[in-house]
Formats: structure tokens, sequence, C-alpha cells
């Protein structure tokens, strides 16, 4: 029982590392809310009152995620309303080296404009519909940046934001139906995420995170790598001790 016991310990310690709750204000501009409410308006759509609160319904992650089994994700921008929406840019980066980036879209983004990203088996990461280029990462995990006009770049990891700033809040699908720019509605699932961002220091921002506000699909949020390590040495402790037991016995 104490093994069950610490086996939950630490799934639960990892679980909690990678949980964020970061206020958003309204702000002077259409705010986040107003957005995504705005997803759930349409005649099939779910109804604004099944929208996630952008305060209370933040999803449980880390700012690090994994393309799912298909190899492939489709990143549809939602609306960027930031006085820098022409020059600002958005992609993935590789957590262990966040020099080593890939663009998904560029400053002339507007809402509806998609970008396939796909990666193979060497960890080649591949996008294409909105720009075209390729990276090979360290490892088959990304997170997301935002970079903007003035030279800052703000990362989906908030330990690698100045000051642990947390410029971007997510939001995942629970099964609601909802109109995308430029796309049918369709469901919103458990494998996609809405990424909503902030593109000034939050010590001189408005905190409103609608500067630039993202769908990604068929992503998998992960824990921090740290995490995963701490709970793959737990599961090893617990494994030898189990092997300890049985030798006794």
């Amino acid at each position: 029982m104490k093994l069950k016991q610490l086996a939950a310990t630490l799934a639960l310690a990892a679980a909690a590392s990678s949980s964020f709750a970061t206020e958003v204000l309204p702000g002077n501009e259409t705010s986040l809310q107003t957005i995504i409410n705005g997803l759930y308006s349409c005649a099939t759509c779910s109804g604004t009152a099944a929208a996630p609160d952008v305060n209370a319904n933040q999803a449980n992650e880390s700012g690090i995620f994994q393309i799912e089994a298909s190899g492939g994700s489709i990143a549809t921008m939602i609306i960027e309303v930031a006085g820098n929406a022409s020059t600002n840019t958005f992609g993935i980066y590789d957590p262990y080296n966040t020099a080593n980036r890939l663009e998904l879209f560029s400053g002339a983004a507007t809402g509806g404009a998609k970008s396939l990203l796909t990666i193979d088996d060497n960890n080649n990461f591949v996008v294409n519909f909105n720009t075209a280029g390729a990276v090979q990462f360290s490892t088959s995990l990304f997170g997301y940046y935002l970079r903007t006009a003035t030279g800052l770049t703000f990362f989906s990891q908030a330990e690698k934001n100045a000051n642990g700033d947390d410029n971007m809040v997510a939001f995942r699908g629970d099964g609601d139906t909802i109109d995308l720019p430029g796309a049918a509605p369709g469901v919103w699932g458990s494998s996609s995420y809405i990424l909503a961002w902030e593109d000034q220091a939050l010590s001189n921002s408005d905190k409103d995170y609608n500067d630039m506000v993202v769908y990604v699909e068929s992503v998998t949020a992960v824990p921090e790598p740290a995490s995963l390590a701490l709970l793959g040495l737990g599961l090893a402790g617990i494994a030898a001790a189990s092997r300890r037991k049985q030798k006794k016995a």
C-alpha cells in the first residue's frame, strides 16, 4: 500500500508542477473572453454559456507539447489585435535550445491562416501552408514562442521568460462545437488547445492576453522534463523496493 501511495504522490507532484493559473484582464480592446465566446456563437455551436472562463478554466500545461501519433499538427490563427500584429511572429522552439526555432506564422498572417507542422522519427520538424521551413530538434518535444517587433521573444514555458512571466495562457477542448475563422463548425477535442498571448513584458502590459490567439490541434501537453525525470527516478525506486520485498518473501 505504501508503494502505491508513493507512486500516486509522485504522479500528482508531476502534474501539479505543470499547472499555471494566470490572471487575464479585460483590457481596452476586444477581451479574450469575448474572442472565445465568439467561437461559440454560430447556429450549431455549443453556445457562449459553454465557453471556458478565461480565468477559471485555463489548461493544466507546462508549456511543452508533443505532436500525437499522426505526426502532424495544424495551427489556425484565430485573431491578432496587437499594435505590432504586422511584425509579430509565432512558431515552435526546442525546449533544450530556445534559439533553435521554426516559424509557423509570419507577421502577415490573419484570422483563418493555417500552418501544418509535421515531425519524422529523427525529430525533423517541417512546416508548410502559411510558411515553409524545416529544422531538427534535439527531441520530439517543443514549446511555442511569440517574437515581437521590439526583438523580445516570449516562450510558452514561463520559466524561460524574464522574471518567470507567463505570457501565454492555454485552454483545452472538451468536446464543444466551435467555429474557427475560415472553417466549418467542428468539435474542439481534448488534443487541441487555444493559446492566447501577451506580447509585452507583464510589468509593462495590460495583461489581456488577446495580442495573438491561436488554435493548435493534434498535440499533447507534457510535464516539464525535470518532472518527468523526477517521476522516473521515483518509479525506479518503487521498482527496486518491490524487488527487495519479493526477495525477502
